[in-house]
């Protein structure tokens, strides 16, 4: 197979410290539609927007979860006005669905299944307010079509965001778990995108900037508590922007994938989705191709915690074990009689393993990931 590599930034990217100066440089007005979460609106938003001609639309009056087709249509029955902007402002599926606000909907299976040109009707602004994401610089939007009882991703650059604003005070309403979650999304990005076959030598330095930066946040946090978590925001939402603009070139993979049918399924929020699997998948690939890049981050885990090489995933596993608890999937519901349809599932999506996986994942392999963690 023929891989094509490049790197490509198109997304501006722009700072704030405050909300108050994000919000006079935005100037909110007639033609705008935002998108946002009510508790993130009526936490940080709502004196900026209430007396403004904007319209306000909140995700979570029509979609709980995973965003689904059906409950995208609904929502734009809402919408009866020609706007200019789309402003999306929240979390991962937030800014998914403003990014399919910005573009013409009118035939939107065509545009996933028939794979047409996606065709921009309106400016893109894109405010993470959780740090994993990285969807504000990504050209990708993630679909549940509940009659083919699948997920599915739109990739276009089209669906790049004209601006992403960052402002770390959105990240300190979040509940620590939420955050903590959130911030592991970002080191899966960075750590799956850094073995990708698709990776160049730029996408590899911010993947790596950001193992290294979160994994020392970390063990701070572990070892001196959650009274350091908001000193370290600002890196944190930096990692994951960093980290979306790396897999945004180079893409992710197995844990992505066995991560999915965990959050479509069992409804299990995506970080925590990750973290479940990861552990699994790395100690697959450390059995399978120990020597290839893996053993990078294995010397740079080994340099940030202090121990033997050979120690490193081990001790990281334990430092991570102190702030997210690993559940068995039983807890959350899930039969044994699911492996099989979970396993479908993934290998469904088996482009993510075999154009961005460090290994290809076999079905049997699989299934015994999700037997380990149930």
């Amino acid at each position: 197979m023929c891989l094509t590599k490049s790197f490509i930034v198109k997304t501006k990217v722009t700072s704030f410290s405050q909300i108050d100066a994000l919000a006079i440089y935005l100037k909110v007005g007639l033609g705008d539609l935002i998108i946002t979460e009510r508790r993130v609106y009526i936490d940080s938003l709502q004196k900026y927007c209430a007396n403004s001609k904007a319209t306000v639309i909140f995700k979570d009056d029509f979609i709980k979860g995973a965003n689904s087709y059906e409950a995208f249509m609904e929502l734009k029955k809402h919408i009866n006005f020609h706007y200019t902007r789309v402003i999306g402002i929240g979390g991962g599926g937030t800014l998914d669905l403003a990014k399919l606000l910005a573009i013409d909907t009118t035939n939107l299976k065509n545009l996933f299944f028939e794979k047409e040109q996606v065709c921009k009707i309106a400016s893109l602004y894109l405010v993470p307010t959780t740090p994993g994401t990285g969807s504000e610089v990504t050209p990708f939007c993630a679909l549940y079509f509940e009659d083919r009882g699948l997920q599915f991703l739109l990739s276009s650059q089209a669906l790049f965001a004209d601006e992403a604003i960052l402002c770390p005070k959105f990240l300190t309403t979040i509940p620590f778990d939420v955050l903590l979650a959130s911030s592991f999304d970002a080191y899966v990005h960075a750590f799956e995108s850094y073995l990708s076959p698709l990776a160049t030598y730029q996408s590899s330095i911010l993947s790596m900037h950001v193992l290294e930066n979160l994994l020392k946040i970390f063990v701070q946090i572990a070892n001196k508590g959650l009274a350091e978590v908001d000193s370290y925001l600002e890196t944190i939402q930096l990692c994951g922007n960093i980290a979306g603009i790396a897999y945004a070139n180079a893409g992710c993979a197995a844990v992505h994938a066995l991560s999915y049918p965990l959050s479509t399924r069992l409804k299990i929020p995506h970080g925590e989705a990750n973290y479940l699997v990861f552990f699994e998948v790395l100690q697959l690939y450390l059995r399978k191709k120990p020597e290839g890049k893996i053993s990078n981050i294995r010397d740079l885990m080994a340099k940030v915690l202090m121990c033997d090489k050979l120690d490193a995933f081990a001790e990281f596993s334990k430092q991570c074990d102190y702030f997210m608890v690993k559940k068995g999937l039983a807890e959350y519901g899930m039969k044994e009689s699911q492996i099989l349809e979970f396993t479908d599932m993934v290998l469904s999506r088996q482009h993510m393993l075999i154009a961005n996986g460090y290994e290809t994942l076999t079905a049997s392999e699989i299934s015994d990931i999700y037997q380990n963690i149930l």
